[in-house]
C-alpha cells in the first residue's frame, strides 16, 4: 500500500513539473529602440522580470525580424507561454496594430506595412520573400504586404504605456522638478502623436486622462493643483499641412500661456536621444522652461512592465 502510495505520489509530481514546464511563461519586451545608452535604459527597467522570467528584446518598429528572433530565443529556453509587452507611449499606432497581425491576433492588416529601417535582407531571408529595387527609398524597405511570424508558443500582448498610473506619477515629478508656484503655472505636455487623425484624438484623450491623473494626485499630496495643464502633439512625421498645424499650434499654447505666468514644457517620450529635442527646437525665441527629461531612465518604469505582466498572468497566461 506505501509503495502503491508512493508511486502515485511521484506520478502526481511528475505530471505536475510535465505541466508546469509546458506553460513556462517568458517576457518579450518590445521598444522603438535606438543608441545602445537608450536601449540600456530599456534593458535596466527590464532587469527585476530577469528573476522570474525568460525575457528577450524586440527593437524596432513592429519589425518582423527581431519579433521572430525574439519569440524563437525564448521557444529555445523552453517557453511555451509569451508575454509581450510594447514599451511604447501609446496603443493608437500602427507599431501596435501591425505587432498585433504579426502575432497572428489580427487576421489581416489594419495599415500599410510599416518601412523596415533596419534588417531588410534578414527580412528577404527568413521569410523567403520577393522584393524589388521599387521597394527601396531613402535606405529602408517598403514592405507591400507582410507575412505573420512562425511561432510555437501562445503570445499575449498586453496595452501600452497609454495613461498608466505609472506615467502619470513620473509626470508629476518631471513638471515638479521645474516648478516654482503651482498656481502661476501652465504645464504643457508634449508627444510625438501619430499621422491619423483619429489615431490623434486618441493621444490627445490619452493625455488628458494623463493631466486628470496628475492634478488628482498633486491635491491628494499637496492640496493645490497646477493652474492649467494641456496636452498635445508635435506629429513631425505626418504630412506637411499637419506637421505646420501642429508646429503653430505648439507655439500658440506657449505663447499665450506665457502672458499669465509661467509655462512648464514636458516631452511624453519613452527615452532621451530621439525627437524629444523637435519639441524644445520648435519653441525657439518663446519663454518656457524645459529640461528635456523623458521617462526613462526612472525606477517606476520596472513596474509598469512587473504589472504588465501580472495583469496577463491573471488571464491565465502562464499559469
Amino acid at each position: 500500500m506505501k509503495h502503491t502510495l508512493k508511486k502515485l505520489l511521484l506520478l502526481f509530481l511528475f505530471i505536475y513539473m510535465g505541466d508546469a514546464s509546458a506553460q513556462k511563461a517568458g517576457v518579450l519586451v518590445m521598444a522603438h529602440g535606438g543608441s545602445e545608452e537608450w536601449n540600456e535604459y530599456v534593458r535596466k527597467a527590464a532587469e527585476p522580470l530577469g528573476n522570474q522570467y525568460e525575457v528577450e528584446f524586440a527593437w524596432g518598429m513592429a519589425n518582423p525580424v527581431t519579433l521572430q528572433q525574439g519569440v524563437q530565443s525564448l521557444e529555445q529556453k523552453g517557453v511555451s507561454e509569451i508575454i509581450a509587452v510594447p514599451l511604447f507611449i501609446s496603443s493608437y499606432s500602427p507599431i501596435i496594430r501591425q505587432t498585433e497581425y504579426l502575432f497572428g491576433q489580427r487576421d489581416s492588416l489594419a495599415d500599410r506595412p510599416m518601412p523596415l529601417m533596419h534588417h531588410s535582407e534578414h527580412y528577404v531571408k527568413m521569410f523567403d520573400v520577393e522584393v524589388d529595387s521599387s521597394q527601396f527609398r531613402h535606405g529602408m524597405l517598403f514592405p507591400t504586404e507582410l507575412p505573420q511570424i512562425s511561432k510555437k508558443a501562445n503570445i499575449e500582448m498586453t496595452e501600452a504605456l497609454d495613461s498608466h498610473d505609472v506615467v502619470a506619477e513620473i509626470l508629476r515629478e518631471r513638471i515638479l522638478a521645474m516648478s516654482e508656484n503651482l498656481s502661476d503655472e501652465t504645464v504643457l505636455i508634449v508627444a510625438h502623436g501619430p499621422n491619423s487623425e483619429s489615431d490623434n484624438e486618441m493621444w490627445i484623450q490619452t493625455i488628458e486622462e494623463l493631466i486628470q491623473k496628475i492634478q488628482t494626485n498633486q491635491e491628494e499630496q499637496t492640496g493645490e493643483t497646477f493652474r492649467q495643464v494641456f496636452g498635445t502633439t508635435i506629429r513631425d512625421d505626418a504630412p506637411e499641412p499637419i506637421f505646420n498645424q501642429a508646429k503653430a499650434n505648439l507655439r500658440m499654447l506657449v505663447r499665450q500661456a506665457d502672458m499669465s505666468g509661467d509655462v512648464i514644457v514636458v516631452p511624453l517620450f519613452l527615452s532621451s536621444g530621439g525627437r524629444e529635442h523637435a519639441v524644445a527646437e520648435r519653441l525657439e525665441g518663446l519663454n518656457f522652461k524645459w529640461t528635456g527629461e523623458t521617462l526613462l531612465p526612472h525606477d517606476s518604469l520596472s513596474d509598469f512592465l512587473i504589472n504588465s505582466v501580472e495583469r496577463a498572468k491573471e488571464n491565465g497566461v502562464g499559469m
